[in-house]
């Protein structure tokens, strides 16, 4: 069982405060706020919830209560002090200061949680179509993606990372086409995979002038559906080509799945969808299609079955679920797709739900907002109008170095060190905003190191571990002297709010909360170190000093992490 940091303290304080004011423990827990501004206290109660019952303002509420608890005496508490309609409470610099150190030492689960602990999560993200480059709309899938399964395991969740593949569908039936037709003209031999995304892009050029090509490609993808073995080795060396270039990019990212389920995985569990609808008496007949009436709902119809007896990304999402919770006995099911897709989850979650399945609770579609570019022109792939994420990432990785050449000359692993700072400017500047919202792409700040960046982390991080080696010995674990000013107290505060701010990004599933909280780490250990000489001052202060400075590398460090970010100790 891993121990809490702040948490300890919170739970101690309202045990202690909950006979006072009258009520459980537990409410006083659920009211505890962390004031925005240190000196309105470390944890914060509002008392308007007793105006009413006591009949009296807020204010005066707060006052006598402070005055009652300020009558105690806690040996942890330095001061309870009533603000409007606040009880504000600060804990003394020693004890702020024990609970930091002895929660740090569990560095590689700092923070930690058990809320997941016993159960299983199944998250897909990323989940890029076939024959189509990773292009600057698929890093929000990726990275936030990436970054909640992080935030899983944080929480104890044995997590499953899951990849989606976009490997089926009537566009395969026109590429293969394609192929047939014009694969000849393309350097398939020596660049496949951007021969491959040529080919898809001259098809839906020349479809413009010869709509009869969808024709072709709609008999094409017939015959693969019926297991025609020239179409379905063109199907499957086009999977190959793209997983290629795909794994690359995942690598450099350090992306990471489980499990690699495309939509064809679940071609021969699309009727047992169709049989488990029928039992339940849900599958109705409309204009030829099968559907399952979502009137009730509010909702249109579910569309589970065409015509012609095609399936439906509706039908491949039910057999996902069944596979998800069945199979591989997910407790949660994450999808972390567009924003866009929304009414579709909907959708399939709903008719779970009608099917009995109280586990569709469990199913949650983790939606993002959009990237488009300046002009407000979307990204589209038939027409080849993308900013590949390759050609991001090069480019970053280029301006990195000559950053770091100017700052650092001497710098041993240049090529190391810019490829972990340009994925982390990447990376950082995608999740530091809050998901559900667009993004419009620029590339000037995409590639920015300046203000609330990925490298501006990432460089406090450097600046602590060369503080630390510049001190050339152990990390102090006795203190004769415990830091008291300002600056160190917010900062041993700000430390210890770690585990809150992972429980609170999982909760929402949000990373902007970590790497908003990761800034607000590193403004205020800037001021720490502007405003106090760490070695070479007092050296009474200097262990306390340094093993502040350790706190907070490791925090960053393992706050990095969690957003999937190296952390450099030089750059």
């Amino acid at each position: 069982m891993f121990k809490k940091m702040l948490t300890l303290l919170r739970s101690k304080l309202a045990n202690d405060v909950a006979p006072v004011l009258g009520c459980s423990p537990e409410k006083v827990l659920s009211l505890l706020e962390i004031p925005k501004d240190v000196k309105f206290g470390h944890l914060s109660v509002p008392v308007f919830w007793l105006a009413k019952e006591l009949k009296k303002a807020p204010p005066l509420i707060a006052i006598e209560f402070a005055t009652a608890l300020n009558g105690k005496n806690f040996d942890y508490l330095d001061k309870v002090e009533p603000v409007a309609g606040f009880i504000n409470f600060y804990f003394k610099p020693e004890v702020l200061f024990k609970n930091l150190n002895e929660q740090i030492k569990n560095e590689s689960h700092l923070g930690y949680g058990q809320k997941g602990a016993g159960k299983k999560v199944v998250i897909d993200y990323s989940s890029p179509n076939v024959a189509k480059p990773m292009h600057v709309g698929h890093l929000r899938a990726t990275v936030i993606g990436q970054a909640i399964r992080n935030l899983a395991e944080t929480q104890g969740y044995n997590v499953i990372g899951l990849n989606h593949l976009g490997d089926w569908g009537s566009q395969f039936g026109k590429l293969a086409w394609a192929y047939k037709k014009w694969g000849h003209e393309f350097p398939f031999d020596k660049n496949a995979f951007e021969s491959l995304y040529g080919l898809y892009v001259k098809f839906h050029q020349e479809v413009e002038a010869h709509p009869e090509y969808e024709q072709e490609g709609a008999i094409t993808f017939k015959k693969l559906e019926e297991g025609d073995p020239e179409v379905t080795a063109l199907w499957k060396k086009f999977i190959e080509i793209s997983m290629k270039d795909f794994d690359e990019i995942w690598k450099r990212l350090g992306v990471k799945h489980d499990l690699v389920r495309g939509e064809s995985f679940y071609n021969d569990r699309l009727d047992d969808v169709v049989k488990r609808l029928q039992a339940k008496n849900l599958l109705i007949e409309s204009e030829g299609a099968q559907v399952v009436d979502l009137t009730a709902e509010g909702m249109a119809p579910c569309l589970i079955r065409k015509s012609d007896g095609a399936s439906l990304y509706a039908t491949r999402d039910l057999a996902s679920a069944f596979y998800r919770h069945e199979e591989l006995k997910s407790d949660l099911n994450l999808y972390v797709v567009g924003i866009d897709q929304n009414f579709h989850f909907k959708q399939v979650f709903t008719v779970l739900k009608k099917m009995g399945y109280e586990w569709a609770d469990q199913c949650q579609h983790i939606g993002f907002g959009m990237i488009r570019f300046k002009d407000g022109e979307k990204i589209s792939s038939r027409k080849g109008n993308i900013i590949r994420f390759k050609d991001v990432l090069n480019q970053a990785v280029e301006l990195v170095k000559d950053i770091i050449r100017a700052k650092n000359p001497n710098i041993i692993n240049l090529d190391l060190t810019a490829e972990q700072v340009a994925v982390g400017a990447i990376t950082f500047n995608d999740l530091v905003n809050d998901r559900v919202k667009n993004v419009e792409f620029d590339w000037d700040r995409a590639l920015s190191f300046d203000g609330d960046s990925g490298p501006y982390v990432q460089y406090c991080h450097v600046r602590c571990v060369s503080i630390l080696r510049k001190y050339g010995k152990e990390v102090p674990t006795t203190f004769a002297v415990t830091p008291t000013s300002t600056e160190e107290v917010e900062l041993m505060k700000k430390l210890l709010e770690y585990e809150l701010a992972l429980s609170n990004a999982f909760q929402q599933m949000k990373p902007n909360i970590i790497a908003n909280y990761l800034l607000e780490v590193c403004a205020i250990f800037n001021r720490f170190y502007q405003n106090h000489r760490i070695i070479g001052g007092d050296e009474s202060l200097a262990p306390a000093r340094i093993a502040l400075v350790n706190a907070t590398r490791v925090t960053l460090k393992q706050g990095l992490k969690v957003l999937n970010i190296a952390a450099p100790e030089e750059m």
